[in-house]
């Protein structure tokens, strides 16, 4: 067991459904006391918010080896009420939400596949975005959940049942090694889920809620590996934000 402190949510992803049935997001945090990011996984629905501040007792996962992957302590056991083991100590300051990004630093994919990273931040030259449909129609589940910050009450739905999948094609600012140095990844950032959720038949839209095409907005992309294919990286969080020139005085 280890106490992680003083992280701060960048991202977390759609709901997925455990093999026992649980219902559960993958949070990316980053760790302002050692400068590292932190996979905490599984997570229940609700308990996060990005730029949220918070402790938890963690222990590794037997099962995933990604690197600076953790998963809350006595996760399966306590599931119910792992809120024991955590505790938020703050939201991180809206103004500092760019810089904090820009202290990290950005990558290029190759040197996160090459350096067998979880995470990185990119900055992207973004081509294409697309909807690739997967389903004939999104399937809702039955079970209803109180979940806080969300409607009530809260139909889940896990990625795989939603009818469509967003992708980005984006290349990365800087020397990316990559033999194809166009890269397509889809797109798991719960936001989006909930856009398309909410907007039935207007799923399209999501292209300008996300500000891709927008010039007056900086875009960066939190990306991960996938724990089956570790060199194979997702889009986490389309993290963007509103250049200072164009924001209201």
């Amino acid at each position: 067991m280890v106490l992680l402190k003083n992280l701060v949510v960048i991202g977390q992803g759609a709901p997925n459904q455990l093999r026992d049935g649980r219902q559960s997001i993958c949070i990316c945090a980053w760790s302002l006391d050692n400068n590292h990011f932190v996979r905490i996984y599984p997570v229940p629905l609700g308990w996060f918010r990005k730029w949220d501040i918070f402790d938890v007792e963690a222990e590794k996962s037997s099962t995933d080896h990604r690197e600076n992957t953790w998963k809350i302590k006595n996760s399966k056991e306590d599931w119910k009420k792992l809120n024991k083991w955590i505790n938020k100590s703050g939201i991180y300051p809206e103004k500092k939400h760019e810089e904090l990004i820009q202290e990290i630093g950005f990558n290029v994919l190759s040197d996160l596949i090459d350096n067998k990273k979880s995470f990185g931040i990119i900055k992207p030259n973004i081509k294409d975005f697309e909807l690739e449909q997967k389903r004939e129609f999104t399937s809702k589940q039955m079970t209803l959940f109180d979940v806080e910050d969300l409607d009530e009450p809260f139909t889940i739905i896990n990625q795989k049942d939603y009818k469509y999948k967003p992708y980005i094609t984006y290349e990365c600012e800087g020397k990316c090694n990559c033999k194809n140095k166009t890269h397509r990844q889809s797109i798991s950032e719960w936001g989006c889920y909930e856009f398309m959720r909410k907007n039935p038949k207007k799923e399209i839209q999501l292209k300008d809620n996300l500000r891709l095409f927008d010039n007056e907005w900086n875009k960066y992309l939190l990306v991960g590996n996938i724990h089956k294919a570790p060199q194979t990286y997702i889009i986490i969080d389309v993290l963007r934000f509103k250049k200072k020139e164009f924001k209201k005085s």
